[in-house]
């Protein structure tokens, strides 16, 4: 029996009970910093994100095959937001003899705070956050010129930023649905100024500016970056596993379609290609699935028969510089779980690398698919989730940066020395605590 073509990446060998994945693209290619070797995208005031310029709409393609993916990315911006934001100021309890946040009693403050349109950038930017790692937040000032009366985001995707000048600062961003085809001249395309985050003028040149509307820019850090910052959990896409969590669906549903038991799976990783054929970069793409077939016809070849029984595969492992071992050929063993329905145990592997990458506790949204496993007791949870909120504050720091801007701005700040804003959010307790099993605070 020939082999089955489940996706362009995997092949069934049912004689042999042998799966055979072959990496057939290179992965997404992460955003350079300060910016590509080459300017694919022709536009010269475009820093490009990504080698296309298309690094967000590939990321979004990427979680549109998951089915986890978006929803632990949906839970983490939700955990993020908290119940609310409310203004305080420290004050000093004559009593307690220490320094206390009192929340703050004004009118206009409140209103902002409270607005939808606040409350929508609350939303909007928690989510861009934990997507890109890049929230674009946009202000816009009264008639006057004397008030930031809005605060919103524009979605991250459609958002790249001008080039550096020659003191390196960005000065203009570009907006458009369009990316990576969109051009700055184009009708569609928005362009805004920027603010400089990093200037003790900044408010100052934003009053004398004529400039109504505005880019305050915001990211979390990550190293050797310069315009666009790359979220922690991209190494659960460029290790491989997102792709190898894609493919699984297919090759599960090619067994049950095909009633096929597979007992090992042969991994081919993307740089054998290459290895083996030197002129593989030259070929054109039939030329390289006529290699891949004719690898795929000497595994077959080698397997069959009773005279391969027992027969072995070698493969070359090489070591990169500082001597690490490069990917090399993989064999898995698969035990038949067809009876079961697990199929294969490789889905919930990959479920923990993804809850690893965005640092998410398994107790808190469950254990992944595959086999089923405690996910942990309410106390687990408990404690689980007490902790991941007390670690927000960084992050919650990045989201609210913009606010503490407009508060200089709006001169809540002169108003109300030490103004500081908090997150107001339930904390679960135990029940010999409280009669309910949470509380609000604030942090």
């Amino acid at each position: 029996m020939n082999g089955i073509l489940v996706s362009d990446s995997i092949t069934l060998l049912p004689d042999h009970q042998v799966g055979v994945f072959m990496q057939t693209e290179p992965p997404v290619v992460a955003p350079r910093s300060p910016k590509p070797e080459t300017d694919k995208t022709d536009v010269a005031e475009v820093a490009s994100w990504g080698d296309q310029n298309d690094f967000p709409q590939q990321i979004i393609t990427l979680a549109e095959k998951s089915t986890e993916l978006p929803a632990l990315l949906d839970w983490k911006a939700r955990a993020l937001q908290g119940r609310e934001v409310k203004a305080f100021q420290p004050v000093y309890d004559s009593v307690e003899k220490k320094w206390v946040d009192q929340e703050i009693n004004d009118i206009e403050i409140k209103e902002f705070l409270n607005h939808r349109t606040f409350k929508r950038y609350m939303r909007e930017a928690a989510n861009d956050f934990f997507w890109f790692w890049n929230v674009f937040p946009e202000l816009i000032k009264n008639v006057a010129g004397d008030k930031i009366v809005y605060l919103g985001t524009q979605d991250a995707s459609f958002c790249r930023w001008g080039k550096m000048n020659d003191k390196g600062l960005i000065k203009n961003c570009y907006v458009s649905s369009n990316w990576p085809i969109a051009r700055i001249e184009d009708k569609t395309t928005i362009e805004f100024k920027v603010i400089d985050p990093y200037s003790f003028n900044a408010v100052d040149d934003l009053r004398e500016s004529k400039t109504n509307q505005v880019i305050y820019p915001i990211s979390y850090p990550s190293p050797g970056k310069s315009y666009y910052q790359l979220s922690a959990w991209d190494g659960f896409r460029t290790s491989g596993w997102a792709e190898i969590a894609a493919e699984i669906p297919k090759f599960k549903k090619a067994i049950m379609q095909f009633q096929v038991t597979i007992k090992y799976m042969i991994c081919i990783p993307l740089n054998y290609w290459p290895a083996r054929y030197p002129d593989w970069e030259k070929l054109n793409e039939d030329e390289k699935n006529d290699k891949r077939k004719e690898k795929l016809n000497e595994i077959n070849s080698t397997l069959a028969g009773t005279a391969n029984a027992g027969k072995s595969i070698m493969v070359d492992v090489g070591v990169d510089r500082e001597g690490r071992e490069l990917p090399g050929w993989k064999i898995i063993p698969i035990e038949d779980k067809l009876k079961e329905g697990a199929y294969l145990e490789d889905s919930q592997e990959a479920s923990q690398h993804l809850m690893r990458a965005l640092a998410v506790d398994p107790t808190l949204v469950g254990n992944g698919p595959g086999r089923g496993k405690d996910a942990g007791s309410g106390s687990d949870k408990r404690i689980a989730f007490n902790i991941y909120v007390a670690l927000q504050q960084p992050y919650r720091d990045v989201i609210l940066e913009p606010l503490y801007f407009i508060a200089e701005y709006n001169g809540w700040q002169k108003k109300y020395p030490g103004i500081n804003f908090k997150f107001e959010e339930l904390q679960l307790e135990t029940l010999d605590k409280s009669h309910t099993t949470a509380k609000p605070v604030t942090n």
